[in-house]
């Protein structure tokens, strides 16, 4: 992976993991019932902000990367004022209908409370369209670091403002704090467009430059045929239309799981209250540590995919499949020891994060819940890794078509299982639907060309590693607890331990030590033959 990659990565998982952990005292601010209402919004809320822009970073970075790859500048600056237009209807129709229909949609939901949590949400629709296309194409042209300080500032708004915000105004009811978290994802938006605009500003003079280069090639050399804005657009979104469409999958999944659950729930005989807790306890909570892992490998992959594409329209096939095992090694190092972490201390997990905000009735369903959902962590990780190779190769249909096969298995089993056995039904079918779509993608990938590490260095070692990080994190824990230590420092001594030791461990994996050792060897040898032809000349 190349500095710029490894730059966005590294800010992107800082970024999101803030974003993530963000919930974590929220869930303490606001409770189970708090979250559940949080978590109502925000299907519908991912839904719209697919259409405001969700695929857009995608699609500009592999637009603006190709033009760049070739040496026209100039097409690519243009994607940028192309992919504004619609992008900015799509945010104000969005956002206007948010407002206008939040008590209808909430009513529908089983809960009207949460009609004001979408009034504060909707003003962020506004600015979700720029802040795509801008990232974009700061990331087709391999400059890693606006996308990436812009991430941190979005999250870090949110965090400070929404927590302030919502713990002012818990004392109004549990809606009003909610409604405050939101409105500082509202203004984390808007900042972060903000500096966007300003850093994209600042750099007039290399913009004129490339202006006057499109104006001079235009003028001194009518055989070069110049891309029109009508081209740009349908080179667009024919990539951005079925990356859109594959992001809409699951959130309007989630819309229908919160219709459903909760009143599958209350027809069963739970009180509506209680409903919203449990449901609240899947999505927010415990779906917030399943997020984690999947956020940071998004990160990795979107660092990956402007190179791995560049590589791929170069035709340069031996990069390509490079950058296709490094990634592949990156993720799979990194989701095998939080899927075993998950499914082997939830309890653990789940006390030391949420025993502020939760009763102990609750901490023990959010743990069966993050035992349950622990293998779509692996699942998932797979599944943006093959998605990421197949968007790189232009095929970004298939792992909609396959997402969305998933998505039926997970509807077509939440009903039923939700019935069975409550709550825990939805943590198994949406487990179920990253199964189904992660194996059907992987299998299409496959199809198109080399993919994946070597099982050795994927598999075997980071699953012998998390093995042996996980005994280190017992002992630690069990000797912590001997010691008479606090139940929060045993857990941090636990978790040092597991990381030191997998760490170390997983270097193996990422790097390979072997070729590193042959190529200072042949580094040495080369140097030693200069080093003899020199003496032979003197």
């Amino acid at each position: 992976m190349g500095r710029s990659a490894i730059l966005l990565a590294v800010i992107g998982i800082i970024a999101k993991l803030i974003g993530a952990l963000y919930r974590v005292p929220l869930t303490n601010i606001v409770g189970a019932e708090g979250m559940g209402l949080y978590q109502m919004v925000f299907p519908l809320y991912t839904v719209l902000l697919a259409f405001c822009g969700g695929s857009a970073t995608s699609a500009v970075s592999r637009v603006v990367a190709k033009y760049t790859a070739k040496g026209d500048d100039a097409t690519a600056l243009r994607v940028l004022r192309v992919a504004f237009v619609p992008l900015g209807l799509a945010s104000f129709i969005s956002a206007a209908g948010v407002a206008l229909l939040r008590n209808i949609i909430s009513g529908v939901q089983g809960n009207t409370a949460a009609g004001i949590c979408y009034l504060a949400l909707a003003p962020s629709l506004l600015f979700a369209g720029g802040i795509s296309v801008f990232r974009g194409y700061f990331q087709g042209k391999s400059k890693m670091l606006p996308s990436g300080i812009s991430q941190l500032i979005e999250q870090s708004v949110k965090l400070f403002l929404g927590l302030a915000l919502g713990s002012a105004l818990l004392s109004y009811g549990v809606k009003y704090a909610v409604a405050g978290a939101l409105t500082g994802v509202s203004a984390s938006e808007l900042i972060a467009l903000a500096y966007l605009s300003i850093r994209f500003a600042v750099a007039k003079k290399r913009r004129k430059r490339v202006i006057a280069t499109l104006a001079l090639s235009t003028e001194a050399a009518a055989d070069v045929s110049v891309v029109t804005d009508r081209e740009l657009m349908k080179e667009l979104y024919s990539f951005a239309l079925p990356v859109t469409f594959g992001s809409l999958v699951l959130p309007i999944t989630q819309m229908i799981d919160s219709a459903l659950v909760i009143n599958i729930l209350m027809h069963g005989g739970t009180a509506r209250d209680e409903a919203t807790a449990l449901f609240g306890l899947f999505v927010g909570p415990v779906g917030t540590l399943v997020n984690m892992p999947a956020v940071i490998v998004l990160s990795v992959s979107i660092a990956f995919l402007p190179t791995l594409t560049a590589a791929i329209e170069r035709g340069d096939g031996d990069k390509a499949e490079r950058l296709t095992r490094d990634a592949a090694k990156w993720i799979l190092v990194f989701v095998i020891p939080v899927t075993l972490a998950f499914f082997l201390f939830p309890e653990r997990i789940v006390s030391t994060l949420y025993r502020r905000g939760l009763t102990a009735e609750q901490l023990a369903v959010a743990a069966r819940l993050l035992r349950i959902q622990a293998i779509a962590v692996f699942y998932v990780g797979v599944l943006q890794l093959s998605t990421t190779f197949l968007q790189a190769h232009n095929k970004s249909h298939r792992p909609v078509i396959n997402l969305v096969v998933g998505a039926c298995v997970k509807v077509g089993l939440t009903p039923v299982l939700v019935r069975t056995i409550g709550v825990y039904g939805a943590a198994c079918a949406t487990a179920a639907c990253y199964a189904v779509a992660a194996l059907l993608t992987t299998r299409s990938a496959f199809k198109t060309g080399a993919i994946g590490a070597s099982v050795r260095d994927g598999l075997l070692l980071p699953v012998a590693f998390s093995a042996a990080a996980c005994v280190g994190f017992v002992c630690a824990v069990k000797a912590a607890e001997a010691l008479g230590a606090p139940y929060l420092w045993q857990s941090i001594t636990g978790a040092a331990v597991f990381l030191s030791l997998y760490c170390t461990a997983a270097a193996f994996a990422v790097i390979d030590i072997r070729a590193a050792l042959a190529r200072r060897r042949a580094m040495r040898a080369a140097d030693g033959g200069a080093a003899n032809i020199k003496r032979r000349k003197k």
